[in-house]
């Protein structure tokens, strides 16, 4: 069996790994955790996390793994596509697809979506209050409907005709990033979200990565990592680090800085005018030293880590918004003018997250490694250039498109 939702069908005190021991042991199957990792496409690093740090469609892959792990003949799958976006379903039914094909498995698959329907399947049951109204190949029963019921589904479906090449074009989105084997630059890369950007690109395999920060000290001791000594206001230190660190694929733009501070509150403007010269200044000379570097390597991706603020300003931090939006702006229009050479750039936009920068801000707050996933997941996936981790940010994103005045009024309310 594999559930509809992974989450609350895997436990939450087990690791991944654990997860996936018990039915190899209760059932004696002559695989490992390993082994099942490779089959659904995660690395073993995955085995020590637990439900919570994995994104929908990891979670999903390891109840696919579960499922495996008992060596059966059949697997029923309920819904299991359901609660993901369209490049995440599609990723999950070719991986249904390729196991069944493998291992020559039958699957009941249970879904109400008609695409999923023709996409995947052989034969069709058409059910209606517990009862099934027809059956028969898919073929068929979609093309010469013979039951009532079953005529109906297929008129209220938004989009009847059949797109066979579907899950193939679904698969990757149009910004679509291969971390896997990228070498990534990284900046602020000593703590929070930095820090997360650096574990979770070698967990996904990235074949090497540039570790950037002022203080070097903290960062891991890693045979993939190459400490880099960077200051990003420096422009004599960026175009070295852009000299040395000529085979980068993946730019991650992540060095900031928070005054925390109202635009008329400080009596100086000297936290303001950091602001603007590490967050907009700095990721301006990183995007210019770094651009003929993707383009010789063949195109690649630049992540400018912003903010939901580069959007709507919240006045306790107003000095910091100013300096986000303007790297918004900037993010928009590097993005169309690195087109050209294959470069795709993708902006990172959560609410609060539990770091050092917004310490000032009441929780809740995003743990980095969420953000960090979500960010990686949209590369990955490619399905949008702006990403919005968190609920926060997709709430403010939503309601920026509704009533921005109301928006700006509730972040007014923040004020002490």
């Amino acid at each position: 069996m594999i559930f509809q939702d992974p989450l609350s069908s895997l436990n939450p005190r087990r690791s991944i790994g654990q997860s996936l021991d018990m039915p190899l042991r209760n059932f004696g199957a002559a695989t490992t955790v390993d082994e099942l990792f490779d089959q659904v496409g995660l690395t073993s690093e995955f085995k020590d996390f637990y439900p919570h740090r994995l994104s929908g469609g990891q979670r999903q892959r390891v109840g696919i793994a579960r499922a495996l792990a008992g060596a059966p003949k059949l697997i029923i799958a309920d819904e299991i596509v359901s609660g993901l976006d369209v490049s995440n379903q599609a990723r999950i039914l070719r991986l249904l697809l390729d196991l069944r094909d493998q291992r020559g498995l039958s699957v009941l698959f249970i879904t109400h979506d008609l695409a999923v329907v023709r996409s995947l399947a052989d034969r069709v049951l058409v059910m209606q209050r517990g009862k099934i109204r027809e059956d028969g190949p898919v073929g068929r029963v979609f093309e010469t409907p013979n039951h009532s019921y079953t005529k109906k589904l297929l008129r209220a479906a938004p989009s009847p005709e059949y797109d066979p090449g579907w899950l193939a074009e679904t698969v990757k989105g149009p910004f679509a990033m291969d971390i896997e084997n990228a070498t990534a630059f990284v900046t602020g890369a000593n703590r929070g979200i930095g820090a997360r950007f650096v574990e979770a690109l070698l967990l996904r395999g990235a074949a090497r990565v540039y570790a950037a920060a002022r203080d070097v000290a903290a960062l891991p001791d890693d045979p993939r990592v190459v400490k880099v000594a960077l200051d990003v206001t420096d422009a004599d230190a960026v175009a070295k680090a852009a000299t040395e660190a000529s085979d980068v694929t993946l730019l991650i733009n992540n060095a900031g800085f928070n005054s925390n501070s109202g635009a008329l509150k400080n009596p100086s403007m000297e936290d303001a005018r950091r602001e603007m010269e590490v967050n907009y200044f700095g990721t301006l000379s990183m995007i210019r030293a770094f651009a003929p570097v993707l383009k010789a390597n063949g195109g690649g991706a630049i992540v400018n880590m912003l903010s939901i603020l580069s959007r709507v300003a919240l006045p306790m931090m107003g000095t910091l918004c100013a300096s986000k939006a303007a790297s918004l702006s900037m993010t928009q229009a590097v993005r169309a003018e690195l087109t050209a050479q294959g470069t795709k750039v993708f902006a990172i936009m959560p609410g609060a997250v539990d770091t050092d920068m917004s310490k000032d801000f009441p929780p809740p707050k995003l743990d980095p490694a969420d953000v960090v996933r979500a960010a990686l997941n949209g590369l990955e996936t490619g399905d949008e250039d702006d990403i919005y981790p968190g609920d926060m940010a997709q709430g403010l994103r939503a309601g920026l498109e509704h009533d921005p005045r109301e928006v700006e009024a509730e972040l007014a309310g923040y004020l002490p």
